[in-house]
């Protein structure tokens, strides 16, 4: 395979681009580059990855600098770019990294006395461009730090479990405590997210997809737990109009409304582990499904696409305590009121309200994570007039387990009360 250059990237990739990557790093020009591994079939449908060391110089002092910086391309095979709907979603992570993080940077920075230990929890964006048909972005590439993505089909272990909910109580709590704080910026911010799974302009696309993973979530149900009332209910939820509650849930705002990641499976939390083994620290990737939301949309998407029923029955509580108590944390040390902000009562009462949301999320993302590497489908064979179910076919599983871990999401729910 011959080696990546700027226009695989973007037509509007150039030496230019690179100048700008190393003067948001703190220095002058670029003196020179060189293209690094890409990643693997099925790890990025929305886009193409590239990896990039760009080596420039700090004027006049002579400094070197070498930044590592991952970007994201449009897919060239114009039918798979309409298919996975990728203006969309680059426009929209775009718009997180220049518009939503800038503001929380700039509210964090603004509290007297400053906060011990602000968010940070994100790559730095070091250049990007949105015009719908050369969009890119360039972002540190967090591995150079140690940061690394599991494994994809795994259940995630509690230790990993317990930092992914701190991570995502941080990510919440700075949210909550800008809204608290500041609600007006907080407001102006989110305007610049967009929904770009569930609403009506994208019924059209999605349904015919939902109504294969409603047919696969039906099955595992029906023979791994027959005769029971979870069945019925599950039945009950696998319903047609499930695409309309999923608009619902994501279009209500509520005291607990945050700036939502969208998309939090295990692959999008890339962790450093310490030299015993234990995880250490989080950087959140991938912002494309961003929207300002319930939190409890993050919380219930990665609790059933992510763990385990056996982590759940021992654990949920102590999940829930430790992104609880990291979210109060940041918030009292932005110099809110945590406990007015958020409690236990009323993170409860969110779940209640809006837990199902990770149920109709996970009847896409857990078939999709279960499916081994050779049935990814290949993405550059995208025909025109594509649909989604052409590429996310997926069937009923053959195999118990796999069947086991979709249905034991909804005893889950069933069980706290989140679909009745």
């Amino acid at each position: 395979m011959s080696a990546p250059t700027f226009a695989d990237i973007s037509a509007k990739f150039n030496e230019a681009t690179l100048d700008e990557i190393i003067q948001n790093a703190g220095g002058t020009k670029h003196t020179s580059y060189k293209f690094g591994a890409g990643g693997k079939k099925g790890d990025s449908y929305l886009s193409r990855v590239f990896r990039l060391c760009v080596y420039g110089v700090k004027e006049p002092e002579g400094e070197q600098l070498e930044v590592n910086v991952v970007v994201k391309g449009m897919p060239d095979n114009m039918h798979r770019r309409r298919l996975f709907r990728s203006t969309d979603f680059f426009r929209n992570e775009i718009h997180f990294y220049t518009k939503i993080i800038p503001a929380v940077e700039a509210f964090q920075a603004s509290r007297q006395p400053k906060p011990k230990k602000p968010f940070v929890e994100y790559p730095k964006c070091y250049a990007s461009l949105c015009d719908g048909a050369n969009d890119f972005i360039a972002l540190e590439d967090v591995g150079f730090r140690g940061y690394r993505s599991p494994d994809r089909q795994s259940y995630i272990a509690l230790e990993d479990a317990l930092l992914t909910m701190r991570t995502l109580g941080r990510f919440h709590g700075v949210a909550l405590a800008f809204k608290a704080l500041d609600a007006d910026n907080f407001e102006k911010a989110a305007s610049a997210l967009e929904e770009t799974y569930y609403g009506e302009h994208t019924r059209e696309w999605y349904t015919g997809f939902l109504q294969v993973a409603e047919n696969v979530a039906l099955d595992a149900v029906t023979k791994t737990l027959p005769n029971t009332k979870y069945e019925t209910l599950a039945t009950n939820f696998l319903q047609p109009q499930l695409f309309d509650d999923m608009i619902n849930l994501v279009s209500t705002r509520s005291k607990l409304s945050v700036f939502g990641h969208g998309d939090c499976w295990t692959p999008n939390f890339l962790t450093r582990y310490g030299q015993d083994g234990a995880p250490q620290e989080i950087i959140i990737i991938d912002f494309q499904l961003a929207r300002c939301a319930s939190l409890a949309l993050d919380i219930s998407f990665f609790i059933y696409s992510c763990t385990s029923q056996q982590l759940r029955e021992e654990h949920y509580d102590d999940l829930l305590r430790a992104y609880l108590e990291s979210a109060q944390a940041l918030i009292t040390d932005l110099g809110g009121d945590a406990e007015a902000v958020i409690s236990w009562e009323s993170l409860q009462e969110e779940l209640k309200q809006f837990g199902r949301f990770g149920v109709g999320m996970g009847i896409e993302s857990l078939p999709m994570s279960l499916i081994e590497d050779d049935e990814v489908a290949d993405l550059e064979g995208i025909i025109e007039n594509a649909v989604l179910t052409d590429v996310w076919n997926i069937k009923p599983f053959e195999q118990p387990a796999k069947r086991q871990r979709i249905a034991e999401i909804f005893k889950h729910a069933v069980d706290q009360g989140y679909i009745k």
